[in-house]
């Protein structure tokens, strides 16, 4: 996504304003929550309820984290409505901050809310300004930290990214039980190396993109990123090498190879489910993108591969950010 700068960004929260009218309304004309919400002080709310194109894994968690880091800075209250395609709560669970939503917090009623559209508003201005009098619902896909910590110095301590999400997540059950099942497998000291092809290898949906059409093209490039996998075991050798990508064509290929680890199953597209019917035959495609984000999370040294035209995608940093991990990002 572009990131816009003088008065294209001023057109671009123009346009967001238009847009906050339009799906404020038309959420409040379907929605059964238009009670008066309790509490002393409004709720900031980050929103993923499918009303919106949200973005990835990744994109949403850079929503959620910026809408946090505002509100610990200014001693605001914070809650997540994560609905959709699956509720959160089935994967991540509070860790010392619950920001689950209680019975009566919630309310679509535009007298008592307000949406706050913010897709692509790098800059952040308009959050910065921000002095809630109503619930305010967050929409939004990008890292806003760095500015958040800017505009908040030399008054405040600089948040880190890493330690806010361990403040606000932990795995749930069911993810935690099949961590721990991949790590008795693999143990503690191994690297990881991430690569998204975004369908060019014709086997991952994904918004418009096209595969090659080439076969011998198609082939080419995974003997190369194969290539890269192993020189990275052979150069840690006895260091397990676990390699995570959204093509499961490419993952056959290298799983074969001595000393790498797959995480078995299908990744689905979090921003590429149109119904609730689908989501619920692409669960298992969800616990599979929580797995590769925690595993990559707890690797020693985290790699971003990937040719000159293949997605810099940056799950793997942000993954590698949990728990200051080390990340490099290497062309081939």
């Amino acid at each position: 996504m572009a990131t816009y700068t003088g008065y294209k960004y001023k057109l671009l929260e123009l346009r967001h304003r238009g847009k906050e009218i339009l799906l404020s309304a038309r959420i409040a004309m379907k929605s059964p929550h238009m009670q008066r919400p309790g509490g002393d002080k409004p709720l900031l709310i980050a929103m993923v309820d499918g009303e919106s194109f949200h973005g990835g894994m990744c994109d949403r968690f850079k929503g959620i984290i910026s809408l946090y880091a505002f509100c610990k800075l200014n001693n605001l209250p914070f809650r997540i409505r994560y609905t959709f395609p699956f509720s959160l709560e089935d994967y991540l669970q509070p860790a010392s901050y619950d920001w689950v939503l209680k019975d009566g917090e919630y309310t679509d009623n535009p007298l008592y809310s307000r949406v706050l559209y913010m897709r692509g508003e790098y800059y952040a201005r308009r959050l910065l300004k921000l002095q809630p009098k109503r619930q305010i619902h967050f929409y939004t896909n990008r890292d806003m930290l760095p500015q958040i910590n800017e505009a908040s110095q030399p008054t405040a301590t600089a948040l880190n990214w890493g330690e806010l999400y361990r403040e606000l997540f932990k795995p749930g059950e069911a993810l935690q039980a099949q961590i721990n099942a991949i790590l008795r497998t693999i143990g503690s000291d191994y690297d990881a190396a991430v690569f998204r092809f975004q369908n060019l290898l014709g086997d991952f949906k994904e918004y418009h993109f096209k595969p090659l059409a080439d076969k011998a093209e198609a082939q080419r490039l995974i003997t190369r990123c194969t290539d890269y996998v192993k020189k990275l075991t052979a150069a840690s050798p006895g260091r397990k090498l676990l390699v995570t990508s959204d093509s499961t064509t490419f993952l056959r290929h290298v799983s074969q190879l001595s000393g790498v680890f797959v995480i078995p199953g299908t990744l689905s597209h979090m921003d590429c489910t149109k119904n609730h019917d689908e989501a619920a035959n692409a669960a298992d495609g969800y616990m599979k993108s929580f797995l590769d984000f925690y595993m990559i999370s707890l690797a020693k040294n985290v790699y971003r591969v990937g040719t000159p035209f293949m997605y810099p995608s940056e799950f793997p940093l942000y993954a590698a950010k949990i728990n200051g991990r080390h990340f490099e990002s290497v062309t081939i």
